[in-house]
């Protein structure tokens, strides 16, 4: 005979389901979201963290909020253009065995909590780039053993060419890593179609003036801070010929994709 254990949580969502009913929103133990102080520079803010069963996040907006907790970029985010201005500071754990997969969910329920935030999900036509492979293959370099981050996954450092323009050092990079870099730095939606799996290392030289600029669109995954040019540094290569010099192309497309749009929600939150 084979005795069954259950918590009260899991009993719950068993009868919910059973019932017809939808399980309750997993939701923070503790929660503050309060506006940042004005005049805080972003630059000023301190290290963002993501933990284990909880998020401290400062002088961040609305906007990056939305695309972290619904797994965004930025530009998949439609709403009012003050999303992206006014700033707040948040900081919320979750109960007991909370796991940072579940922290994006529970940040939705906070969203709904104090701001009211309404959306839905739909699919519109977007403008984006194509990343494919070029018709002689690609020209990738697999990564070597030990590349990357101390947990196995990709590094990407910013460092100039020998002639003084951008570089960028991709290591034990996925063609998901590159494309969520270029979407970031061109400031347009860029989707991978290679087909390929691996892993890779290699460089891309790209000109600073190809680049969204330096104001960022306020999301989650904002372009990169490029630090001032050197003294008589040169224009550098194109993006666009870096990508074809790794047997890869960029093509602009009219892409279908998912998108979040904001149907309503308050500048103040609630109080905490």
């Amino acid at each position: 005979m084979m005795n069954w254990k259950l918590s009260a949580a899991a009993v719950l969502l068993a009868l919910s389901v059973a019932w017809g009913q939808p399980a309750a929103p997993i939701t923070f133990e503790v929660a503050s979201v309060r506006p940042s102080v004005p005049g805080s520079a972003p630059g000023q803010r301190r290290a963002n963290v993501f933990g284990a069963d909880r998020i401290e996040l400062n002088n961040v907006t609305l906007w990056y909020l939305i695309t972290y907790a619904y797994g965004m970029k930025s530009y998949q985010v439609f709403g009012p253009d003050w999303l992206r201005d006014v700033r707040y500071d948040v900081m919320a754990k979750g109960p007991a065995g909370t796991s940072r997969d579940q922290l994006p969910k529970m940040t939705q329920t906070l969203l709904a909590e104090r701001f009211q935030l309404q959306a839905h999900r739909e699919t519109r036509p977007l403008d984006a780039l194509a990343l494919t492979v070029g018709k002689a293959g690609p020209k990738l370099t697999d990564a070597a053993p030990g590349s990357g981050d101390a947990e196995g996954g990709a590094q990407v450092g910013m460092s100039t060419s020998p002639t003084g323009g951008e570089r960028l050092d991709f290591k034990n990079a996925t063609m998901a890593t590159l494309v969520n870099t270029l979407t970031g730095l061109l400031g347009r939606p860029v989707v991978n179609q290679t087909g390929l799996t691996g892993r890779y290392d290699f460089v891309l030289d790209f000109t600073r003036s190809e680049t969204a600029g330096p104001k960022g669109t306020g999301g989650y995954n904002e372009p990169p801070r490029l630090p001032p040019p050197m003294p008589g540094a040169e224009p550098g290569q194109s993006i666009y010929s870096s990508i074809q010099q790794l047997g890869l192309r960029l093509d602009g497309q009219k892409l279908p994709l998912d998108v979040i749009v904001i149907d309503s929600v308050n500048k103040t939150p609630t109080e905490n």
